[in-house]
């Protein structure tokens, strides 16, 4: 049967459980070879639905590993023909770069930050910190719309552009004040209006509990119009790319 992929660990960890089941309901093995093991499951339909019970499968496998030892992960949907597949295109071929990219990460977790506001609630602060903003809007208040024609598309470029600083500044912010823990650290996309900042940091496990009261102290300068969300201790996704380095097939 087609063989589910959810990343790569270290061979023979003492005490290792498997992580109960996977997508689909699948329940979760380990394919070894030479010092390395692949994270499988059975995989009864191709391509995988990408819904949510199966993303928080996959997520949750990942994630129940990483607490304990480091883990190069798949991205969703990474589907081999059989398990002796993954064993010899996946792990033995590839067994080198893998092995030295399971070292390279041994250490490391990956933790991601994202600021978040609501859009009515950003556009308040940010008039709040330019008071011309609001002496403008207040000018226009009253008067016909068409004798304001230009003077509102101004009053709209300046609000843009100002909310545009403002993300630029948060994310700065978070990237800037939290990156000196770090030993990578990666800017993401923002995913929606309302968030600000999309920050992945690569992060010593014993450097944890500092990222950690530093998350804590940032949110609290940032005040109350924004909030942190904060995630991890999480895979390296942002850091290291296995299908890149690898012959694994994502069937589509």
């Amino acid at each position: 049967m087609d063989a589910y992929v959810y990343g790569v660990i270290e061979a023979g960890a003492a005490g290792w459980r498997p992580p109960g089941e996977g997508v689909d309901d699948q329940p979760v093995e380990l394919v070894e070879h030479d010092g390395l093991a692949a994270l499988v499951s059975d995989a009864p339909r191709v391509p995988v639905k990408a819904n949510r019970r199966n993303l928080m499968a996959h997520s949750r496998v990942l994630q129940s590993v990483i607490g304990e030892r480091c883990v190069l992960p798949m991205r969703f949907g990474v589907v081999m023909p059989d398990r002796a597949a993954v064993e010899e295109e996946l792990l033995a071929h590839n067994g080198e770069w893998l092995a030295s990219q399971l070292s390279v990460f041994e250490t490391y977790v990956e933790l991601d930050v994202r600021a978040l506001c609501p859009e009515e609630q950003l556009l308040r602060a940010v008039v709040r910190e330019r008071p011309q903003l609001a002496e403008l809007r207040e000018s226009l208040r009253g008067r016909p719309g068409p004798a304001t024609y230009y003077e509102r598309i101004r009053l709209g470029e300046l609000v843009a552009g100002a909310v545009a600083e403002k993300r630029e500044q948060i994310a700065g912010w978070v990237a800037g004040k939290l990156g000196r823990l770090a030993a990578a650290t990666k800017l993401g996309e923002p995913l929606h209006e309302q968030m600000l900042a999309n920050v992945a940091f690569l992060v010593d496990r014993e450097r944890i509990p500092e990222f950690d009261a530093a998350v804590d102290t940032l949110d609290r300068e940032l005040g109350d119009d924004v909030r942190l969300r904060y995630m991890g201790p999480l895979p390296p996704h942002n850091f290291v790319d296995v299908e890149a380095g690898t012959e694994a097939q994502a069937w589509a």
